[in-house]
């Protein structure tokens, strides 16, 4: 009986948290990773509007800087680390910043990234390495240092940041292709491995973004055909602010009008 008691109370502590505005990421701490512009910088933003602390990290130390002073002008705890996330060392100085400053990570979101529209047959195999590195690898080491810490806090959120091209590549971008599929994998294996230890592993992918990826060719499309650093923020935040024990596992944003869905 209590126990049944217990689950009829669930959503009534959740309509009280809605409207006295104590979500559940008041107070905890987020690490976003490529938070120096687009989608990591609308994140930041976006967990601070609900109360989270931030560590900030990119290899931009003057635009991290920057991001956290507005954030702590706003009121916003923020630490600004910067970070080579495709090497160990300094992405264990990252985690461990974390820990000096706030004692725990409650959310990572593994967003640095970049993109890449080689062929195959014109394709070096440094930038091969270089783009895997970056979409891939980063999120690996990321994800291990966070999962070191969330495993004995007995929870935790990691949520990597992927691609629509984990789903249907576009032409001639094997490397960019085979990062956001390995990411889309490196989730599911992360997700099976965290559910004993209440640690929540999930992507979401998003569609064409307005940022300065890729040399910023998306924010010369109709906005029709894009969507705002601020709209897939929205969705990532809302993914994290759920209660411990679920897990929105994956989002995918899509444009209508681009030819994702059916056939042409």
């Amino acid at each position: 009986m209590r126990h049944r008691r217990d689950r009829r109370r669930r959503p009534q502590r959740r309509q009280a948290r809605i409207l006295t505005g104590m979500g559940i990421l008041r107070d905890r701490v987020a690490l976003v990773t490529g938070a120096s512009s687009g989608i990591g910088e609308a994140c930041a933003f976006a967990f601070a509007a609900r109360g989270a602390k931030l560590v900030l990290a990119a290899r931009r130390a003057d635009r991290l800087d920057t991001l956290a002073t507005r954030l702590a002008a706003a009121g916003t705890e923020a630490l600004a680390v910067a970070t080579d996330v495709t090497d160990e060392s300094s992405v264990e100085r990252l985690f461990a910043a974390a820990m000096e400053r706030f004692g725990r990570v409650d959310v990572l979101v593994n967003n640095a990234g970049i993109a890449d529209s080689t062929p195959a047959d014109a394709l070096e195999l440094a930038l091969w390495h270089k783009v895997i590195d970056t979409n891939l690898t980063s999120a690996f080491l990321c994800a291990r240092a966070a999962i070191r810490i969330m495993k004995p806090q007995g929870h935790g959120r990691i949520i990597n940041v992927g691609s629509i091209s984990a789903r249907v590549p576009r032409a001639d971008s094997p490397a960019y292709t085979a990062s956001k599929w390995g990411l889309d994998g490196l989730t599911r294996a992360l997700a099976i491995d965290g559910r004993a230890h209440n640690i929540a592993v999930s992507v979401m992918h998003p569609g064409i973004v307005a940022t300065e990826l890729g040399g910023g060719a998306a924010a010369s499309r109709p906005a029709e055909l894009t969507a705002a650093p601020e709209d897939i923020a929205e969705v990532i935040v809302h993914m994290a602010d759920m209660p411990d024990h679920l897990n929105f596992y994956e989002a995918l944003v899509v444009q209508n009008k681009i030819p994702f869905l059916g056939r042409g």
